[in-house]
């Protein structure tokens, strides 16, 4: 037998009455206890032949499984436990406290109280708990979202129990790509309304009415000439300010520079368009892929519209940095701070952009501000042929 698994089961024998050991190191009195009032008696330290197997399959489980003793110190842990847990080996762990060491904080970093702690509840009341998301803390301080169950065991010192958990970490980072997605599907339905209202209520109606006043002039133009003239005149009018119309709409939906002159040139012009003043700090990056141009303006447009809307703010810096295998854009404003994410500005949008592109969004923005926006999107593959 291991040295691991000599020290688990010298450590972590089992309860009290003097009865002989039974299969699998369960006493005569363990098999004769009701199913659920013991569910995982762990064996006595006269182990029998199969002892050694069934410790061997206990460490050879896909799931984590760990042992806290009556005091609450942890007192066996399988392989896959030590390796969720981030530490190299299970002597780190053994013998320390359970709550303290893996349990002690909250999802936003704040402390759990031992005394609010349901982990190790098992031990007092003899229940079994089943948890489907919480929160264990790594070796190295972070956090890793698990599901568990935490059942009671008989041990040489009194009851403790024994938890078996699942890091869900990729199943929650699923959900919410997938709830991403969903948003994202949402806000391009409700851009598409806008755009269509949006020209119904302006550019179509301007055309109508230079389809009519063109109508008027065609039958006044042999008996009026010079009334037929002046309409033709205002319709021409219209017909410019419904272009321009047209093209407020499409550099809305792309901006004509991003495709032709790349995402510094198109940053300038939503700059120079802005009526809060915005700097535009960048050296030469290049062409990128298109998918990473086209976020990066999205952000820096959404970000500088809801600096000014938001937290009127009366200057906004955009920067941009290029590493080889990402891109930096940070917005900066000077607003009343205390944005977040979510709450109606647009953000959550954002970090779903960034999300959608394989990035990652930051937000720091203290009440009084400023406010500081961190995009970090990757490269995909070579940069685009065009410098």
């Amino acid at each position: 037998m291991s040295s691991t698994m000599q020290a688990a089961v010298a450590g972590v024998a089992a309860a009290s009455d003097p009865m002989g050991v039974g299969p699998a190191g369960l006493s005569g009195g363990d098999a004769q206890r009701p199913a659920g009032q013991n569910g995982g008696v762990i064996a006595r330290p006269e182990l029998p032949d199969n002892a050694e197997t069934l410790f061997r399959a206990v460490a050879a489980v896909a799931d984590a499984l760990y042992v806290a003793d009556a005091a609450g110190r942890i007192a066996f842990l399988n392989p896959a436990a030590v390796k969720i847990l981030g530490y190299a080996g299970e002597g780190e762990l053994l013998g320390r406290p359970s709550h303290e060491t893996i349990h002690y904080l909250r999802p936003d970093g704040s402390p759990f109280p031992a005394a609010q702690c349901p982990l190790l509840r098992p031990r007092l009341t003899g229940e079994t708990l089943h948890l489907e998301q919480d929160w264990f803390v790594r070796k190295d301080g972070t956090q890793v979202a698990v599901s568990y169950s935490s059942a009671p065991v008989d041990l040489t010192g009194g009851r403790g129990a024994v938890v078996a958990f699942r890091d869900i970490s990729d199943r929650l980072r699923l959900g919410e790509v997938q709830a991403s997605r969903a948003r994202i599907a949402k806000a391009a339905d409700d851009a598409r309304r806008t755009i269509e209202r949006d020209l119904h209520d302006g550019a179509q109606q301007q055309f109508v009415a230079v389809a009519m006043r063109l109508e008027s002039a065609r039958r006044l133009i042999e008996d009026a000439p010079a009334d037929a003239a002046r309409l033709v005149a205002t319709a021409h009018a219209d017909l410019r300010e419904a272009i321009a119309e047209l093209r407020r709409l499409a550099h809305g939906i792309h901006p004509a520079e991003l495709p032709k002159r790349g995402l510094i040139a198109a940053l300038r012009t939503l700059a120079r368009r802005s009526a809060t003043p915005v700097e535009v700090k960048a050296t030469d990056v290049g062409r990128l892929h298109p998918e990473i141009e086209a976020t990066a303006y999205y952000i820096a447009a959404e970000a500088t519209t809801n600096a000014v809307r938001h937290a009127s703010a009366g200057h906004v810096e955009i920067a941009l940095a290029r590493t080889s295998d990402a891109l930096q854009l940070t917005v900066t404003d000077d607003g009343v701070g205390g944005a977040a994410f979510g709450g109606g500005t647009g953000l959550q949008g954002l970090r779903d952009r960034a999300d959608a592109a394989g990035g990652r969004l930051t937000l720091v923005s203290p009440a009084g501000g400023p406010t500081v926006l961190t995009a970090d999107l990757p490269i995909p593959g070579p940069p685009a042929a065009r410098r």
